[in-house]
């Protein structure tokens, strides 16, 4: 006679067994559902107000370009965001803007800032934090070599896309020296860390190469009247006139040296050169020399390619890339690229950054222990008024 349980206890067992299905698919259904991305953010430090508004609304629209072209990153799966932060390119907004960035848990480095005066201030703010910070366009060689001494206080977060000042300056001296065959200059600078130190560094190389500096004066930056400055410059007879600065007081001192009969050789750095200039200095610009670092976006063959998906991305917004654009876009792939090895490696995104081997549109890119490139490429380009063009001067 078999033993069973009574109806009582036998029904917990129906029951179970009615439900498990349902649990089992439960369960099932959990383990397949996909993990929602990580979110991040770049933040994009620039002017988005102010007389360099331009510029800095190229840079960020090249750092979401970058974003958009880049691959996915899956392990784990994680979406990026790009922010803009707005610091007017003033040194004091900068320290705010930097505030703000540092405040925001999502982001994970920065692109910026434009001017090396405003990434000098907010520099020290990302090292505190530990949160890296590539800039497409602040040339001056304080930035990274400051964090190789006793009072920087954090890990070296600062990474440099372009050639430094110390680099562009010397090139301009040995150019005029060399291939201009002049003798003396007259040097201006708008008395910012970018305008002065590149105008510095243009002075000691040019009389180290047997050259004079007959004047060397800081002019007032977002001033209009330079004419007492070029009258005392032009008592000298130099054969050059450099400046040191961006191409807002760059338009106004080459056109009024032309107006006070002015005729040496006009030769100014990468932040002058903008299309802006033709339109400030007018016929005046013809014939003027600005040095870059590396070659032009415009003619460098390797970036036939971004200059056209760019031009089409934002058609019908001064879409040709300006002389930072291409190094902000290089600037963000290489973000993407070390998050996409820190996190799937799980090492510290700086690591990742300073060990970083990337092949971009400007060439192999390697840091060096200060954060600077290595590359030291540069070119002297040749503003022509009719076609409102910079050409490569040979």
């Amino acid at each position: 006679m078999t033993n069973r349980p009574p109806a009582s206890r036998r029904a917990p067992r129906r029951l179970l067994g009615s439900a498990w299905p349902a649990v089992a698919l439960a369960l099932l259904l959990g383990a397949c559902e996909v993990e929602p991305p990580r979110m991040v953010r770049i933040a994009v430090a620039v002017p988005l107000s102010g007389p360099l508004a331009a510029d800095g609304r190229g840079i960020l629209r090249a750092v979401e370009m970058a974003v958009a072209d880049s691959k996915p990153i899956e392990s784990p799966p994680t979406r990026i965001e790009v922010r803009g932060f707005d610091d007017m390119s003033l040194p004091e907004e900068a320290a705010k803007t930097a505030e703000q960035i540092v405040a925001d848990k999502e982001v994970v480095a920065v692109v910026g800032h434009l001017t090396s005066g405003c990434a000098l201030t907010a520099s020290r703010v990302y090292a505190k934090a530990g949160i890296p910070m590539i800039t497409p366009s602040a040339t001056n060689p304080e930035l990274t070599l400051q964090q190789t001494k006793s009072d920087w206080s954090g890990p070296r977060v600062v990474f440099r896309l372009p050639p430094s000042d110390e680099i562009q300056g010397a090139f301009a001296a040995e150019y005029a020296f060399d291939r201009l065959n002049i003798r003396s200059f007259s040097v201006l600078h708008d008395k910012t860390p970018y305008g002065q130190g590149l105008a510095e560094e243009f002075r000691k190389k040019f009389v180290e190469r047997g050259g004079k500096v007959v004047s060397f004066e800081g002019v007032l930056k977002g001033g209009s009247d330079f004419h007492a400055v070029l009258e005392w410059a032009s008592r000298f007879k130099p054969g050059g006139l450099f400046f040191g600065g961006d191409y807002n007081e760059g338009g106004l001192i080459f056109r009024q040296a032309r107006a006070m009969q002015m005729t040496c050789s006009l030769m100014a750095g990468d932040g002058s050169k903008a299309p802006e200039i033709f339109q400030i200095a007018g016929p005046a610009v013809d014939g003027a020399l600005f040095v870059v670092g590396g070659v032009p976006v415009e003619h460098l063959p390797s970036a036939i390619d971004f200059t056209e998906r760019y031009k089409e991305r934002y058609k019908g917004q001064s879409s040709e890339p300006r002389t930072f654009d291409h190094y902000a876009y290089e600037s963000t792939r290489i973000l993407v690229e070390s998050l996409r090895t820190s996190l799937d490696r799980r090492i510290p995104l700086l690591d990742a950054l300073h060990d970083i081997r990337y092949e971009s549109m400007m060439g192999t890119i390697i840091f060096d222990h200060k954060g600077d490139t290595t590359k030291r490429l540069m070119t002297m380009t040749r503003a022509s008024y009719d076609e409102k063009k910079f050409k490569p001067a040979y």
